[in-house]
């Protein structure tokens, strides 16, 4: 007996019927679907009537077969005086929720982008069409974020360069955050990865921070709520970080270096993950090794009776509590509970820093505390006016080297005959308004 064959045909057939039907249908889909110049028309015709803003596309390239890509490049805004741009967009989508119209990106990489601030304020809040846009991301899942040589400019003008990676959950949550400024000596880089929930349902993200020559490490945990809204908080431990390296990182002078350590925490609230970013606010109590004024010289400042200040003072201790706030205006720093020590010299205070200006008031105290003057310093932080009576404070120095004490306090007396105490920005301004 002939033994039966195995016919594999219908397999075969199937297999043959289905990639006939794929292909008719391919061709059926390309025929129907626009050209690269229709389609990048049609995204900046679509993205005008949702926001309200005209935008520009360069360039479209995009691909079905093989894997679905969408490349735009040299895309801008035409907002003025500052335009958002990017040298190239590319979204990979994934095809079988594409053809059910549903948008699933595996990767968007964004190269060569510029965001300056005051035009991204442009896209949020009630402008025309902003929700419907929320809405319209809200419905795409997207699992993957990747931005490389992008530029952030702040309200103060500073462009900061960042790169990094953002890994997304189905819950739309992030899963990893890697980000880094690119050409930073020593390495400043961000972590930020997602471990579990609290008992009362927050997500946890296990946070570390190198850079500056030190670490910070700590956890974040956020938390929403039933209208939509979410709340962050955390906290952070610095430790050995280089005040001033960290400052150049972000394109700032320090007026003071040294190592500090101390603990940090964090809180922000608002209904978007952006909007977490514009509200955080930070509380730091913060020590200071190896402490030292830069561009300051106390002693000869002092000798000179403000007259020369080229220099540096080292000071044998610094604390204090930092306060930084995101506002509309730009970053807001104020240090409170200021304590210096430099010699015979101690000094305490408040400053306020933002948009490169400083505002600080203060007492700076001679020998432990026998005689105090008060000081004022404000302006742009690159040259600050110093407002000091420098007639005591010499007056005290000499009496505390002729004779301790009660020579402190006479040479004191004596010295602010010529020099009396500085007036604050507003009592100068009373005082002018009477004159009128």
């Amino acid at each position: 007996m002939t033994p039966t064959r195995r016919r594999p045909l219908p397999v075969l057939g199937a297999l043959g019927a289905l990639a006939a039907l794929l292909a008719a249908a391919a061709v059926a889909l390309w025929a129907m679907l626009p050209n690269d110049e229709q389609l990048a028309r049609r995204i900046e015709a679509e993205f005008q009537a949702r926001l309200g803003q005209p935008l520009v596309v360069g360039g479209l390239r995009w691909r079905l077969l093989g894997g679905p890509v969408l490349e735009l490049r040299d895309v801008h805004t035409q907002q003025q005086p500052e335009a958002i741009q990017a040298r190239r967009i590319t979204l990979y989508p994934a095809l079988w929720p594409l053809l059910r119209q549903r948008l699933v990106i595996h990767r968007l990489e964004v190269d060569g982008a510029v965001l300056p601030r005051e035009a991204l304020a442009a896209f949020r809040g009630e402008a025309p069409g902003n929700k419907q846009a929320v809405q319209a991301v809200e419905a795409v899942q997207l699992r993957r974020l990747r931005v490389t040589d992008t530029t952030y400019i702040s309200h103060s003008g500073t462009r900061e360069v960042y790169e990094g990676e953002v890994d997304f959950d189905d819950d739309r949550l992030p899963r990893r955050i890697h980000l880094l400024r690119p050409g930073v000596v020593p390495p400043l880089t961000l972590q930020a990865t997602r471990d579990g929930k609290t008992e009362r349902g927050a997500h946890v993200y296990r946070l570390s921070v190198q850079g500056a020559g030190g670490t910070a490490q700590g956890q974040a945990r956020l938390l929403g709520a039933a209208d939509g809204g979410m709340t962050l908080s955390g906290e952070l431990a610095p430790r050995q970080v280089d005040v001033q390296a960290m400052l150049q990182a972000f394109h700032r002078r320090s007026p003071i270096g040294g190592v500090a350590s101390g603990d940090t925490t964090l809180h922000a609230e608002g209904e978007s993950l952006d909007a977490l970013f514009r509200s955080l606010r930070t509380r730091s109590v913060l020590s200071v090794e190896r402490a030292r004024m830069l561009r300051f010289n106390l002693d000869k400042a002092v000798k000179s009776l403000g007259r020369d200040t080229a220099g540096e003072t080292a000071l044998d201790s610094l604390s204090g509590v930092m306060e930084t706030q995101n506002t509309a205006q730009g970053l807001k720093t104020v240090f409170t509970d200021v304590k210096a020590v430099a010699g015979t010299y101690s000094a305490t205070g408040r400053v306020t820093l933002q948009r490169r200006q400083i505002d600080a008031q203060g007492r700076l105290e001679v020998a432990g505390g026998v005689v105090d003057v008060p000081f004022a310093l404000h302006g742009p932080t690159s040259q600050p006016e110093v407002e000091l009576a420098w007639g005591s404070l010499a007056g005290a120095a000499v009496g505390t080297a002729v004779l301790p004490g009660i020579g402190t306090v006479l040479g004191a007396k004596i010295g602010g005959v010529l020099s009396a105490p500085p007036e604050t920005p507003a009592e100068r301004a009373r005082r002018e308004r009477t004159r009128r």
